[in-house]
């Protein structure tokens, strides 16, 4: 999905929707724009969210689609009503900003970046190492913290410059930054 600035690129473990269910999913936003998702989720209540969005044009049997329309009605009190594990990201066009969350057991793994000219995500951090933006240079007081309790506390990670989304955590994106 390319628009302005923005690119989301997503690579899909299908398991629910063999047919339909390709992302980035699309759902109109108002004033002619689409606003889209990609998810690296299991939405455990999908059927349920599904049922009470009767009337909503649902374009796929997709759960990683009613995420999005509970954002167009809720804004980011959208994952309130999510049951599972999920790392999503949201393409708002009307607010001209991206939305990340990430279940509150932070269960699916959300990273990013802020450098001087882009903000990049991704599910694995050597993503962002791989994209060039993001060196893999390690600070060495999460180093030891890894080392000594096999994984790092807070939004830091072992890697510089790179950050996780926390458990429960929505961020928002506007021209790069998060705000």
């Amino acid at each position: 999905f390319l628009r302005g600035g923005l690119a989301l690129v997503h690579t899909r473990l299908a398991i629910i929707d063999l047919v339909t269910g390709d992302q980035p999913i699309f759902a109109p936003a108002g004033g002619g724009d689409e606003a889209a998702i990609i998810a690296n989720a299991e939405i455990y209540n999908y059927v349920e969210l599904r049922q009470d969005m009767e009337g909503t044009a649902l374009r796929t049997r997709s759960d990683c689609e009613p995420p999005l329309h509970l954002y167009l009605r809720h804004g980011l009190d959208f994952t309130r009503h999510l049951r599972g594990m999920y790392a999503i990201a949201i393409h708002d066009p009307i607010s001209d900003s991206l939305v990340l969350a990430r279940d509150p057991f932070g269960i699916k793994p959300l990273y990013y970046a802020e450098t001087g000219s882009a903000f990049v995500f991704a599910s694995e951090a050597q993503a962002l190492h791989k994209s060039g933006l993001v060196g893999p240079s390690l600070r060495p007081e999460a180093r030891d913290e890894l080392l000594q309790l096999k994984f790092t506390c807070g939004s830091g990670t072992a890697f510089e410059g790179i950050h996780r989304v926390l458990p429960g955590e929505t961020i928002v994106i506007r021209r790069g930054r998060i705000v």
